[in-house]
């Protein structure tokens, strides 16, 4: 069975697509992943064949272009690396089309136009309700374009059974051809090698015995960093070494500016810890290595994160809202705790349980990890993909 996976992706999206590509070809399955030019993963061993033909479409908000023209320049570049797709299948026939949509609006007329190639159109919706990173000013389009994406699909995958809900109540697609498929735990510790505690601290310019936070990824107004940067500042008073990390770029059309405002206003502010740029592949052992929690505090959410099976990798206690999927993953009370969104005065409370019980940190810790390793590797998520949705 040969499977074509488009697009490789960035950042979280990259990962996945990386170790789903070598899980499956793991399993005797012919793999090519449609990667970019620079591929940011390329010097990792692969057991699948690259296809470096793309352009890199940054999702972090870096580009010198506004308004209209930004957003030509996306489509423009979108519309390239479909047409690359298709002249490649064109050449070389898959059996298996996996696709992992990215911008809305002209995905729907690939997928059609892929459905005539006389292979199975597999989608992987990772976002049931989509973040609008590149199409905000067109979401009626987008909305309309997912509804002809999904009902134009074989197949089609999602990480939880909200998202399974969300899908089939939304957009009035078949239950029958959804999957539930969890999101892998990416095993990036054994990938990354060994850095202490202490080294990943001094690196980063904290101090060895403090009691560090960590929010990490891209930054959206609906993840709550405010609710986060609030809660912190109140429980700083009362734990002088507690230290907050905030790592990650602000996507496309968004800004920290009002985060930044707050940040200012804080008595604490000098135990924020501010990296606001896209960290690097190699950079990722860092943060996670020096923090003693995670926290997810996100207010409007409707998938899975790859951040909260990163510090299940990682074996880091996590706080999460009880959005989305991520009550699905945590077990409340045994890998981590789940709190309401929006509520500081909870959010104060957990980050206090977790600070004062230090054997339950370092439990839920272990349980997270133990747990991930059983139930989100990849092998077992390829061998799903394969029996349930390709098969």
């Amino acid at each position: 069975m040969n499977v074509c996976i488009y697009p490789a992706g960035q950042a979280g999206m990259a990962l996945y697509s990386y170790k789903l590509a070598n899980a499956l070809a793991d399993l005797g399955l012919g793999v090519i992943l449609f990667a970019d030019r620079e591929y940011e993963l390329d010097h990792l061993p692969a057991g699948f064949e690259k296809v470096k033909t793309l352009s890199k479409v940054k999702v972090q908000d870096e580009s010198e272009h506004r308004g209209a023209i930004r957003v030509l320049r996306i489509l423009f570049i979108h519309f390239r690396n479909w047409l690359q797709l298709v002249s490649y299948l064109k050449r070389q026939p898959q059996d298996i089309i996996h696709i992992q949509p990215q911008l809305y609006v002209l995905d729907w007329l690939s997928i059609l136009l892929l459905s005539r190639a006389r292979a199975k159109v597999v989608v992987t919706v990772h976002d049931p309700l989509p973040h609008r990173f590149f199409t905000r000013l067109f979401s009626w389009a987008e909305i309309l374009a997912l509804r002809v994406i999904y009902r134009s699909a074989d197949r089609l995958i999602v990480h939880t059974e909200s998202g399974r809900k969300q899908l089939v109540a939304m957009y009035s697609v078949d239950d029958r051809k959804v999957a539930v498929i969890p999101h892998g735990e990416y095993g990036f510790k054994q990938m990354s090698g060994l850095m202490s505690e202490k080294e990943a601290r001094s690196e980063l310019g904290l101090r060895e015995d403090a009691q560090v936070f960590l929010f990490f990824g891209f930054i959206r107004k609906a993840k709550g960093v405010d609710v986060l940067l609030k809660a912190f500042d109140v429980l700083a008073s009362d734990f002088h070494r507690a230290c907050l990390v905030i790592a990650g770029g602000c996507i496309q059309g968004e800004s920290f500016c009002e985060h930044q405002n707050l940040v200012m206003r804080m008595r604490h502010r000098d135990r924020v810890r501010l990296f606001l740029r896209y960290i690097e592949y190699q950079e990722i052992p860092l943060f996670f290595e020096a923090a003693d929690v995670v926290v997810l505090p996100y207010l409007r959410f409707f998938s899975q994160s790859g951040v909260l099976h990163l510090a299940q990798g990682f074996g880091k206690p996590v706080i999460v809202t009880d959005v989305g999927g991520l009550p699905e993953v945590v077990r409340n009370g045994q890998t981590g705790l789940v709190i309401p969104p929006g509520n500081v005065q909870a959010l104060v409370e957990a980050m206090r349980y977790l600070i004062e019980h230090k054997e339950k940190r370092r439990g839920f810790g272990s349980a997270g990890y133990e747990l991930a390793r059983r139930e989100f590797s990849w092998a077992k998520i390829a061998g799903e993909t394969v029996r349930r949705v390709y098969t």
